[in-house]
């Protein structure tokens, strides 16, 4: 089983937002966006480890158009538990959609208030009256477990034995099938009958022993006609985790053992994940005991900002190794990130990413729908029609690149950690390449120039690209504003200059702003001899003062110009 569609109704600062989950699936956004709402709804329906909605701060404190408040989740089944699915919530394409009321007028069939209750999707699409599965206690099996890491918290919280802690579950799942089928599990259970037989007899110095304990109260029981007999079992699961089990962490290098609080936080963090991965490889698919029964599988893991406290590399190695563990069957990853580390990783998997927003306290997704996808690509390859128009243009292009399949290979290569940045971004402005994007961020480090805060400089690769990242950007929700050189509309240019015109979106596009010819005539520099080298040549006659004041401002202007608020934008 797994997640596939999220809808949420009057969580907290989202009045109604609906999203699609894969496999791996990343939130992304800016500082309260709203990544974390998105997941505590979805905790929310699990109520795992306690957490429930609360009126008082969950449901919307302005904006809500009626007093409902609920999460729908959305699971794709295999064919065999969909075939022990009751038959009246059965759909042809073998998914379960059910929702849980946090907040409702809504009464169930037997006139009982449904807050509180998991209600199913009937196989006509309408809402059953009954809770799923009847008791909630019932319900709790239905879904999958979850396991959830949040973003910041003591390590005792994930590791102990003694209590509920991500440790602990994940061992639980290991150990059960471990002591199941376990022949040293059944040596245990020998030996436990072996001692209670041989310690039954064992005296004390005064004479005592459980024997004769037994016999003494047997005696004092006879006239009843009962017998008192003392057990040994072997202790279950949750008792040798409990009561047998310990731990601890040995540093190799100083050949010490000592507790996990005293190694770093990044340590702490990549241990936690450790858990998960192994998880992953030791817990396999349970089948039910009764093939009637509906018993899904299904771990589902929330991961808050999976890249805190650990360095570049490991945040691309932990992308990596999370991928991996979404491909095992039954297990699902789904994490809340800022790092461009960790987007660009799954840069390949665009409609994969959610972007949250979160505008006058309004929180709202955006996503790339594989509808919205091919509708993308299609755009996209509009390039084409310039190439059939132009050799020059024809002669630099491969038949690959007219494949859809090219475009995902190019977002991925050009979506690197630094181009990353964007899905972060307030605002982005787009420009054709590494110049203007090495002069307008020396500009704005030497406070000359001002653009509005949370803005990403994107360097777009070429003009030929410029209409590709602002089709993504739409998509995305992101507010964008391009700045491109006109070339004085010569040959191919006067088509890539309309191509950009043409890509405006009505809403998140805020301007574009063209340069007259090019950057280096606009700012008086004469171009260098090979145009690899137009960035530090640019750059240095700036740190040399080889660029007119009046030049410099015009060019601070046009930036700026970007930016102005236009009616309608956001």
């Amino acid at each position: 089983m797994k997640l596939t569609h999220v809808t949420i109704h009057n969580f907290r600062g989202i009045l109604d937002a609906s999203m699609n989950l894969h496999s791996y699936g990343l939130l992304v956004g800016a500082n309260n966006a709203g990544k974390s709402t998105i997941i505590d709804g979805i905790r929310a329906f699990y109520e795992k480890d306690g957490f429930k909605f609360k009126k008082d701060c969950d449901f919307p404190f302005k904006g809500a158009a009626d007093q409902e408040s609920w999460v729908e989740l959305t699971f794709a089944l295999s064919d065999q538990e969909h075939d022990s699915l009751k038959d009246e919530y059965k759909t042809a394409n073998k998914d379960l959609k059910v929702r849980k009321y946090f907040q409702t007028s809504e009464r169930l069939h037997d006139g009982k208030n449904a807050t509180g209750s998991i209600v199913g999707y009937k196989s006509d699409d309408t809402l059953s009256k009954e809770p799923f599965y009847g008791a909630k206690n019932v319900q709790s099996g239905k879904f999958g477990d979850l396991i959830y890491i949040p973003a910041i918290s003591k390590v005792d919280e994930h590791t102990k034995l003694s209590g509920p802690s991500a440790l602990r579950d994940l061992i639980t799942n290991i150990m059960s099938d471990v002591v199941e089928k376990s022949e040293a599990y059944k040596a245990l259970t020998e030996s436990v009958t072996t001692f209670a037989g041989s310690v039954r007899s064992v005296e004390t110095e005064d004479n005592r022993s459980l024997s004769n304990f037994e016999n003494d109260l047997n005696e004092l029981l006879a006239p009843w006609q009962t017998n008192f007999n003392l057990k040994f079992t072997t202790p279950s699961t949750a008792e040798i985790i409990k009561s047998m089990l310990g731990w601890d962490i040995r540093d190799n290098y100083h050949e010490k053992s000592q507790g996990v609080e005293y190694f770093g936080s990044g340590f702490q963090r990549h241990f936690i994940y450790s858990l998960i991965q192994l998880g992953a490889k030791y817990v396999p698919q349970k089948t039910s005991k009764k093939a009637k029964d509906f018993t899904p599988s299904l771990n589902l893991v929330l991961f808050e900002e999976p890249e805190a406290f650990l360095h570049p590399p490991q945040q691309d190695d932990l992308a990596r190794s999370l991928i991996k563990v979404s491909e095992t069957e039954d297990w699902q990853i789904v994490c809340s990130t800022h790092s461009a580390h960790f987007v660009s990783r799954n840069a390949i998997r665009i409609p994969a990413i959610i972007r949250a927003q979160r505008i006058n306290g309004i929180v709202s997704t955006f996503q790339v729908g594989q509808d919205q996808w091919d509708d993308i690509i299609d755009a996209n390859k509009a390039i084409e029609k310039v190439a059939d128009k132009y050799s020059k243009v024809k002669k630099n292009m491969q038949a690959d690149d007219l494949k859809p399949e090219m475009e995902a290979v190019k977002y991925f290569l050009w979506l690197n950690p630094d181009r990353a940045g964007l899905f972060f971004a307030q605002k982005v402005l787009l420009v054709e390449g590494p110049s203007e994007t090495a002069l307008i961020n020396r500009l704005l480090d030497d406070s000359k120039l001002v653009i509005p805060q949370g803005t990403y400089v994107l360097d777009c690769l070429g003009k030929y690209n410029i209409h590709r990242f602002m089709s993504l950007l739409s998509a995305l929700g992101v507010t964008h504003a391009v700045l491109h050189d006109d070339d004085e509309n010569k040959n191919e240019h006067q088509e890539l200059n309309q191509l950009i015109s043409d890509s405006k979106h009505d809403h998140f596009t805020n301007a574009i702003v063209t340069i007259q010819k090019d950057l280096e005539t606009a700012l008086n520099v004469t171009p260098p001899g090979s145009p690899h080298r137009k960035p530090q040549h640019l750059l240095y006659c700036y740190a040399a003062n080889q660029i007119a004041d009046d030049k410099l401002k015009n060019f601070c202007d046009l930036v700026q110009s970007c930016f102005t608020v236009q009616k309608g934008k956001p």
